[in-house]
């Protein structure tokens, strides 16, 4: 049993329980992913030495089955365009006294955590640079801890220093930039103003949420580290970007109960419960999770470029070898036998056919007991 099986069994549990339609049409496509309730295509060789019939990918973000590809294409793009140079990795936290209200504001409150990391980080630029030099950075935005607990926080990966566009000179900053004594105080503050503004357009959130703003408000804090290796990030972020960050691997199913085990963590839910936690991550519809900015922006080919130049080993940024991964946003159906295994000729479409249909040719072959999928996977081995 796996994360698909637990929704297949608790579906009528989820479509009787009060989500809102985005967070069940997510576990429906979770559940049918795949499955003879999708639509389904046949491929054949030109030469007719392999066919293979596959069900439709339900292409949800938050799909652990379907979503490996984006995440591999998702990694290689942006190892291709961030800069062979130094960085900072840095955490946003959002106070744990919004937990409680993140899910009925959701959109709102991720917003909200990046701009106020956005103004964090423009606000240090601003005091370490002068205005001509751009930085690169890429912000990620997580919404679990180890055990897919709710957990909102940003990630971010910054270039140390930026290029100086009036000499195409790499800029490295003169003090520690980022450190967290120095420069905590700086989103303490900026987070402040931020949720302020938004219990007044949401004041539906009571008194006691603004006594906690004024009250909490030392707790809202960042990490910063310097790192040699932005490659290793790249690799930590893609776990999380799309599916699931939990690994089959790491999870004991039985027919009532679902032990996670993760390092030095465990713990044990109920599969109703363990649906709760998982649909908790499931974002608005048109929430960007990912947001790029400075030389690491789609706009700034030209400036990317002139910097990639000054450090050996990084890839050089074109339009036309490489793909900007905020490109890669939304997602597309992965066919795995695009070429025949054994001629290598591309695979055609000769048959499509509706949920729960066998397709003809398939019928015509094989009669009323075609192989399987994993007959073909091992012939394609």
């Amino acid at each position: 049993m796996d994360i698909q099986d637990i929704f297949i069994k608790n579906i009528d549990f989820i479509q009787s329980a009060s989500l809102p339609k985005h967070v069940k049409k997510t576990a429906l496509d979770i559940a049918q992913c795949r499955t003879n309730a999708m639509n389904g295509h046949l491929y054949q060789c030109p030469e007719e030495h392999f066919s293979v019939f596959l069900r439709n990918s339900c292409n949800n973000r938050f799909c652990p089955k379907c979503q490996y590809r984006n995440k591999e294409l998702w990694n290689e793009a942006t190892k291709n365009l961030i800069i062979n140079t130094d960085h900072y990795h840095l955490v946003f936290k959002l106070p744990t006294f919004c937990y409680p209200s993140v899910t009925t504001f959701y959109k709102d409150f991720v917003n909200l955590l990046f701009e106020a990391s956005k103004k964090t980080i423009y606000k240090i630029l601003n005091l370490s640079f002068d205005k001509n030099v751009i930085p690169g950075f890429i912000m990620v935005l997580h919404t679990h801890g180890k055990l897919n607990q709710f957990h909102p926080h940003i990630h971010v990966l910054i270039t140390d220093g930026g290029l100086d566009k009036t000499n195409n000179n790499w800029v490295l900053s003169q003090n520690n930039l980022f450190d967290f004594y120095h420069f905590n105080s700086i989103y303490q503050i900026i987070l402040k103003k931020e949720l302020l503004a938004f219990y007044k357009n949401h004041l539906s959130l009571g008194n006691s949420f603004l006594e906690l703003i004024n009250s909490n408000y030392k707790m809202f804090t960042f990490t910063s580290e310097k790192i040699s290796d932005p490659y290793h990030v790249i690799d930590y972020f893609t776990k999380s970007i799309k599916g699931s960050n939990l690994k089959e691997q790491d999870l004991t199913i039985d027919d009532n109960l679902i032990s996670m085990n993760i390092g030095n963590l465990s713990s044990q839910l109920s599969q109703k419960n363990f649906i709760k936690r998982y649909l908790l991550h499931v974002l608005p519809i048109g929430t960007k999770s990912i947001r790029y900015f400075g030389l690491y922006s789609h706009k700034a080919k030209k400036y990317l470029n002139s910097a990639k130049l000054l450090f050996p080993g990084s890839s050089n940024f074109d339009s036309i070898t490489s793909i900007h991964p905020e490109s890669l946003e939304h997602e597309f159906d992965y066919l795995p036998y695009k070429f025949c295994p054994i001629c290598k000729k591309h695979m055609i479409l000769i048959e499509k056919t509706l949920p729960f249909q066998m397709p003809l040719f398939v019928g015509h072959t094989f009669g009323d007991e075609p192989p399987n999928l994993e007959f073909f996977n091992s012939i394609a081995a």
